[in-house]
Protein backbone atom coordinates (compact mmCIF):
# COMPACT_ATOMS: atom_id res chain seq x y z
CA UNK A 1 0.00 0.00 0.00
CA UNK A 2 2.77 2.63 0.73
CA UNK A 3 4.65 1.94 -2.69
CA UNK A 4 1.21 2.56 -4.39
CA UNK A 5 0.46 5.89 -2.27
CA UNK A 6 4.25 6.45 -2.80
CA UNK A 7 3.81 5.68 -6.55
CA UNK A 8 0.74 8.11 -7.27
CA UNK A 9 2.53 10.74 -5.15
CA UNK A 10 5.21 10.58 -7.57
CA UNK A 11 2.85 10.12 -11.22
CA UNK A 12 1.14 13.76 -10.02
CA UNK A 13 3.97 15.44 -8.55
CA UNK A 14 5.85 14.92 -12.67
CA UNK A 15 2.02 15.48 -14.23
CA UNK A 16 1.48 18.61 -12.13
CA UNK A 17 5.31 19.87 -13.19
CA UNK A 18 5.21 19.13 -16.74
CA UNK A 19 2.22 20.97 -17.12
CA UNK A 20 3.32 24.09 -15.49
CA UNK A 21 6.62 23.90 -17.79
CA UNK A 22 4.41 23.78 -20.51
CA UNK A 23 2.13 26.51 -19.60
CA UNK A 24 5.23 28.71 -19.22
CA UNK A 25 7.53 27.80 -21.99
CA UNK A 26 4.53 28.39 -24.55
CA UNK A 27 6.74 29.45 -27.93
CA UNK A 28 4.18 29.45 -29.68
CA UNK A 29 2.15 31.93 -27.86
CA UNK A 30 1.92 35.92 -28.01
CA UNK A 31 3.29 35.89 -24.23
CA UNK A 32 6.54 34.37 -25.19
CA UNK A 33 6.70 36.86 -28.07
CA UNK A 34 5.62 39.57 -25.40
CA UNK A 35 8.48 38.37 -23.23
CA UNK A 36 11.23 37.81 -24.81
CA UNK A 37 11.28 39.62 -28.38
CA UNK A 38 13.48 42.34 -27.62
CA UNK A 39 14.39 44.95 -30.61
CA UNK A 40 18.05 44.99 -30.29
CA UNK A 41 17.69 41.23 -30.98
CA UNK A 42 19.54 40.33 -34.99
CA UNK A 43 18.45 37.48 -37.29
CA UNK A 44 20.62 34.68 -35.03
CA UNK A 45 19.27 35.69 -32.24
CA UNK A 46 15.52 35.66 -33.34
CA UNK A 47 15.54 32.20 -34.78
CA UNK A 48 17.96 30.70 -31.40
CA UNK A 49 14.46 32.05 -29.08
CA UNK A 50 11.93 31.59 -31.62
CA UNK A 51 13.07 29.02 -34.66
CA UNK A 52 13.26 29.22 -38.45
CA UNK A 53 10.04 31.63 -38.92
CA UNK A 54 7.34 29.71 -40.76
CA UNK A 55 7.35 32.22 -44.09
CA UNK A 56 8.67 35.40 -44.92
CA UNK A 57 6.47 37.60 -46.65
CA UNK A 58 8.32 40.40 -47.44
CA UNK A 59 8.84 42.67 -50.02
CA UNK A 60 12.05 44.90 -50.14
CA UNK A 61 12.20 44.22 -46.09
CA UNK A 62 12.04 40.50 -44.43
CA UNK A 63 8.63 40.15 -42.75
CA UNK A 64 9.09 36.87 -40.60
CA UNK A 65 5.58 35.46 -40.08
CA UNK A 66 4.96 32.90 -36.81
CA UNK A 67 2.18 31.13 -36.83
CA UNK A 68 1.04 31.05 -33.21
CA UNK A 69 -1.18 28.55 -32.10
CA UNK A 70 -4.06 30.37 -31.28
CA UNK A 71 -4.41 31.09 -35.38
CA UNK A 72 -2.60 34.83 -34.47
CA UNK A 73 0.74 35.66 -36.14
CA UNK A 74 4.08 37.72 -35.13
CA UNK A 75 4.97 39.97 -38.21
CA UNK A 76 8.86 41.18 -37.45
CA UNK A 77 9.54 43.15 -40.01
CA UNK A 78 12.99 43.01 -40.42
CA UNK A 79 16.62 44.60 -42.30
CA UNK A 80 19.72 44.62 -40.89
CA UNK A 81 17.53 45.15 -37.50
CA UNK A 82 14.48 44.83 -36.32
CA UNK A 83 11.98 47.52 -38.08
CA UNK A 84 8.86 46.26 -35.81
CA UNK A 85 7.43 43.61 -34.65
CA UNK A 86 3.34 43.10 -34.53
CA UNK A 87 0.65 40.85 -33.39
CA UNK A 88 -1.82 39.97 -36.46
CA UNK A 89 -4.74 38.43 -36.09
CA UNK A 90 -5.65 35.70 -38.10
CA UNK A 91 -7.55 37.99 -41.29
CA UNK A 92 -4.19 40.43 -41.01
CA UNK A 93 -5.69 43.25 -38.92
CA UNK A 94 -3.19 44.73 -35.99
CA UNK A 95 -4.12 42.89 -32.20
CA UNK A 96 -0.75 44.43 -30.54
CA UNK A 97 2.06 46.36 -31.58
CA UNK A 98 5.72 44.75 -29.86
CA UNK A 99 8.04 46.91 -31.19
Amino acid sequence: MKKFIFFLFISLFVFVACNKNDSQDNKDGYSFFSKELKADMDYNSIVNKFGQPDEDKGSGIHIYVYKLQDGTEVWIGYTDRIMYARHMSSNGQLLHTLI
